[in-house]
Formats: C-alpha cells, structure tokens, sequence
C-alpha cells in the first residue's frame, strides 16, 4: 500500500504539468519566410513551389537574444512574479493539499521500499549535476555551432538558478524539520525543483516526446527523496511546482501555444475544460 501510495504522489506531482500545461509544437513558418532569413541571401521570389525541394524547418529556438545565462537569470526573477506562475503555484498546492496526509505517515512508518532503488535520483537531482548539465549543453551548443542545443543549455542553467534561488530561501524561511529530523531545511525539495525546471526546458523546447520522460525522470528524483526519508510528500510536490513555474518563466518566447485550464460549475458539480490558446 505504501508503495502505491509513493506511485500515485508521482503521478499527482505529472498531473502538475501535463493537462493544464500541455504544449503544442510550433506551427511551421511557410518555406518563404525559412528562406527570407536563410545566411545565402536566397528571396521569396527565387523559392519553388511550396512542396518541391522545399528547404528544411527551422528548430524551435528561444528568441530571446543570446547571452551569458547567468547574467540573463537576473530578469528572470522579475518575470518569475507572473500570473502565469500564480496558476502554477496554485495548482500545486492544490496537489499538495492532497498529499498531505501521507506526510504523518512517512515520518511515523517510513515508506518501506528498497533506497537502493532510488539511489542514483539523489545524485542525478542535485543541483550541482543539474546546472553542470546545462552547462555542457550550452558550451556544446555554442561549440558545434547549434543554436537550440545552445539555447536549451542556456535555459535549463537560468531555471536552475531561479528555482534554487527561490527555494533555498524558503527552506531557511520556514525551517520544516526533514521526515528524518538531520536538519529543518526540509520544505520544498531543492532536488524535486531542479528535476523539474530542466523537465520543463526540455519540453517547451522538444514538445512531449522528449517532455514526457524528463518528467518520468523528475517524478523519480521525488520519490527518491522521500525514500531516502529526507522529504514529506507535501515538500516534493512543491519543490516540483517551483521547477516548473521557473523553467516556464524562462522559456517565455519559446512555446507558442497552450491549454488554459478552467472550471465552470455545473448542476450537482463542476466541470473542467480545456481551452487551447495560440499567441
């Protein structure tokens, strides 16, 4: 029963971001305007026919101009503040709020699974392997000359930033005691944030086939953390909230369309619907 237990705290930390967050991929710009900006001086009117040896789409990058991403991290702060990130946060506690009755129960029994299992989630989400990862995809990127990989590199080091910054401050705000009492830097979970803000980058840029197994990944790093006993479920689900929030603060000019997600009350209940929105 823990087990599932564990198993359903992931799936409500996934439900964050997939229905109310889902993203499409960007429609393709005609082969004119691919063109228009192509580095051999090649005009619409020199173009054939749309379909006939038609040139290559352009990857999904960032339009934000390009720069070191520390320095860009500093406006990322401002953009944080968002009401964007309201809808975020407030999902997320909604999440948490359900979660928290598993928290009096992993301090009183534990979770019973094997931490061997988890073991390799605390590594892969501390901050330092994280921000370490995004570096080497910034410097790949600017390397080979690839500009997404550059940008998606860029990102994930400014979410990082973000999401730490934030979180860490509230730890030594609020002073939660750990579930295994080593400290009282237990809310929210800096290793849930950190999987999830590069989750997050990954998929604004890739869409879901690359977002949907980094969230697998993130989910993961939470339920590890609460294996090892070092965090209540309530602090993985916030700590994932926050990833979120900043890797799409961050990733702002990226995605070009969206689901807004709403409730409209019903007779006898409510229903929930799903608008898709194009900017």
């Amino acid at each position: 029963m823990r087990c599932v237990r564990l198993l359903a705290t992931s799936l409500f930390v996934c439900a964050i971001a997939v229905p109310a967050f889902a993203q499409d991929p960007v429609p393709a710009e005609p082969a004119e305007t691919v063109a228009a900006t192509a580095p051999d001086g090649t005009t619409p009117e020199q173009l054939p026919p749309p379909g006939v040896n038609a040139p290559p789409q352009l990857p999904r990058v960032s339009q934000d101009p390009e720069g070191n991403p520390l320095r860009l991290a500093a406006g990322d702060f401002k953009n944080f503040f968002s009401a964007d990130t309201a809808r975020t946060l407030s999902y997320t506690a909604i999440v948490a709020i359900a979660a928290a009755p598993w928290d009096r129960e992993g301090v009183n029994n534990g979770f019973n699974i094997p931490t061997t299992v988890f073991q390799s989630g605390n590594v892969v989400g501390n901050f330092v392997f994280q921000i370490g990862a995004g570096f080497a995809a910034y410097g790949t990127g600017k390397a080979i000359g690839n500009k997404q990989v550059a940008f998606v590199g860029r990102d994930i080091v400014r979410a990082q930033v973000v999401s730490q910054v934030l979180v860490q401050s509230l730890k030594y705000a609020i002073r939660r005691d750990r579930p295994d009492q080593s400290n009282n830097k237990s809310f929210p979970s800096g290793h849930a944030a950190s999987g999830f803000a590069t989750a997050t980058v990954l998929q604004r840029y890739y869409g879901w086939k690359v977002g949907a197994p980094a969230y697998a990944l993130g989910s993961y790093i939470a339920l590890a953390r609460m294996s090892w006993n070092r965090h209540h479920a309530t602090d993985v689900v916030m700590g994932a909230g926050f990833g979120i929030a900043a890797g799409r603060t961050v990733t702002m000019s990226v995605a070009k369309s969206k689901f807004s997600l709403g409730v409209q009350p019903e007779v006898g209940g409510a229903s929930i619907n799903f608008t898709k929105i194009y900017k």
